[in-house]
């Protein structure tokens, strides 16, 4: 069609059928505005050349066509005409020159219009005209043909039509083509690829809110990490930092803390073992928890490091209840490992508690390999003496049935 048309609107062409009435489409390739159907008015060479010479002007950018094209009312009363939308109230019709170039396709189809377009009522009439014309031809006015109605012979031109309705046989076959010619059908596939690009657009803003949001958190992670001594103002991994890393059964960061602010050097290897047991997971007992006044101590010293903690990553905007993370260390196995590592059996530990057995044996399995860990992490610091005392107290609690 793009061959056929650019034969068509060549000057030589088309001229003698751009009488007033003809009806014409407008299309601003250069802006991309699309005018839809107008009248023409009249068209006329302007003459304008660049230096005097024309020779490098396309014959039809030296013609200039006056169309009665349908205009947004208040835009044009501001001077910047743009196309009215389709059942725009304020629309009207007003006599715009445009550029034979412009010209998209010819109607075969005239319409009578006066001669004296200034009043406002003769424009709406035109307009009206044209309304019912596109109502009657709801696939799109006839087109002049170019061999018919034009007479021409150009054989480009011949060949292009006769391109053109090889496709259209075949695209009158096509099933898709079918279905865009049932409403019903075609409304559906509408109707999904319009839920389509609505998917695509929520997926698009949950994938940038979702790294936004990482991004926030990797920053305030940072932040907490430089505070608490971990890695250094260009982000390097400090010695507390690598002690860290050897732990995961726990939580990394009150366990470093724990070890770095003398905690553990102060505890005997039985409080040590109780002590750690606080920093598994463990079930909720529903005994009152009975602690002896040896261990009061280093769980008082516990919570109070879980609360710095939580205070900094508050600080650093970590979203972080303080209480919640503070009641997450729970003292439920503190006395029962405390008797274990002291030579209880384990039928008087199991009797301690209303914890299962099975439990009790996973979390004990669970604190030798935290405890593993916190001995590997004093030899990185180079803590030999702590690591020894590690390991002395892990001794104490990987025997018997537990560990059979």
């Amino acid at each position: 069609k793009d061959r056929i048309q650019s034969v068509v609107l060549q000057p030589q062409n088309c001229l003698h059928h751009l009488r007033a009435g003809r009806l014409a489409t407008v299309f601003d390739r250069e802006s991309g505005t699309d005018w839809g159907w107008g009248v023409v008015v009249s068209c006329m060479r302007h003459g304008k050349e660049v230096n005097g010479d024309s020779k490098d002007i396309s014959p039809a950018a030296l013609y200039q066509v006056d169309m009665l094209l349908v205009c947004d009312s208040k835009a044009f009363q501001q001077g910047v005409p743009v196309p009215a939308k389709p059942g725009d109230a304020g629309a009207e019709m007003n006599v715009i020159p445009v550029g034979l170039p412009l010209l998209s396709s010819l109607s075969s189809l005239r319409l009578s219009i006066p001669q004296n377009l200034l009043p406002a009522d003769t424009r709406r009439a035109v307009m009206l005209q044209l309304q019912e014309l596109q109502r009657k031809y709801p696939d799109g006015l006839p087109l002049l043909d170019p061999i018919e109605d034009m007479g021409l012979k150009d054989p480009a031109l011949l060949a292009a039509v006769t391109d053109l309705e090889a496709a259209e046989v075949k695209l009158a076959a096509n099933p898709v083509f079918q279905s865009e010619r049932d409403q019903a059908k075609f409304a559906v596939f509408a109707k999904r690829a319009a839920l389509g690009e609505k998917a695509d657009a929520l997926r698009a803003a949950l994938k940038s809110s979702q790294l936004s949001q990482f991004k926030e958190e990797v920053r305030s992670r940072t932040a907490v990490l430089k505070r608490l001594g971990h890695v250094d103002e260009e982000g390097v991994v400090l010695l507390k930092g690598r002690a860290a890393c050897e732990v995961d059964t726990a939580d990394e960061l009150l366990t470093t803390e724990l070890m770095f602010n003398g905690t553990f050097s102060g505890l005997d290897k039985h409080q040590l073992v109780a002590l750690a047991s606080c920093l598994i997971p463990a079930e909720k007992s529903e005994e009152q928890i009975k602690l002896t006044s040896a261990m009061a101590g280093p769980l008082a010293q516990l919570q109070e490091t879980a609360r710095f903690i939580a205070e900094v990553s508050l600080e650093c905007k970590l979203t972080m209840d303080p209480d919640a993370y503070v009641e997450s260390f729970r003292p439920f196995l503190m006395d029962i490992m405390y008797a274990w590592s002291k030579g209880a059996t384990f039928a008087e530990i199991c009797s301690m508690t209303d914890i299962y057995e099975g439990s009790i044996i996973r979390a004990t399995r669970r604190l030798d390999e935290l405890l593993q860990q916190l001995s590997r992490a004093a030899k990185v610091v180079g803590d030999e003496a702590m690591a020894s005392h590690i390991e002395e107290a892990n001794a104490t609690i990987r025997r018997d049935i537990i560990f059979a």
